[in-house]
């Protein structure tokens, strides 16, 4: 996307509008709390959005370790139930802990500078195409190509998703 808000911003829009819009129009008390439900999951998930790379990392990497722990602290006990734990522990033990994810801030500046590039080059492409240029013309098929999947993409995601209201 080349845009901002970023999707904390445009929940927090979210919660705005239900508070100053839906709200004060809401006369059924079960409904009201309803939509205070929905802010409260809404403000949670707002709060997760910055951690959540960074938990589903650590806990992957830790339920490596807790597989291969357990195993051993088994030691010599039998059974079809000890045999299976052991097994996990060499199935899963063996796998790789993953790396830490990067920095959502880094990505998200990095992301927007790249974007405000491509912006910038489209502007340079129509005055090359206004000039004459006929490579310019192929030089935006470039990055149309680069953006039409995108597009597509955050098209299924946001509009066509289960997420939308009314689906699902």
């Amino acid at each position: 996307m080349n845009s901002s808000p970023s999707i904390d911003q445009m929940l927090a829009g979210v919660l705005l509008a239900i508070d100053d819009e839906i709200l004060p129009a809401l006369n059924n008390p079960k409904a009201h709390a309803t939509a205070q439900m929905m802010q409260s999951l809404i403000q949670g998930v707002r709060q997760m959005l910055p951690v959540i790379d960074e938990h589903l990392v650590d806990e992957h990497n830790d339920m490596i370790r807790t597989l291969r722990d357990t195993a051993v602290a088994l030691g010599n006990a039998n059974g079809e139930p000890a045999d299976r734990v052991r097994e996990r522990a060499v199935t899963y033990g063996e796998w790789a802990d993953l790396p830490a994810p990067p920095d959502a801030d880094v990505i998200t500046a990095a992301h927007t500078e790249l974007g405000r590039a491509i912006e910038a080059t489209f502007l340079d492409l129509d005055e090359l195409q206004r000039a004459g240029v006929a490579s310019a013309d192929d030089a935006v098929q470039v990055v149309r190509a680069h953006l039409g999947p995108r597009y597509v993409r955050d098209a299924q995601t946001i509009v066509v998703g289960e997420g939308m209201l009314g689906r699902g």
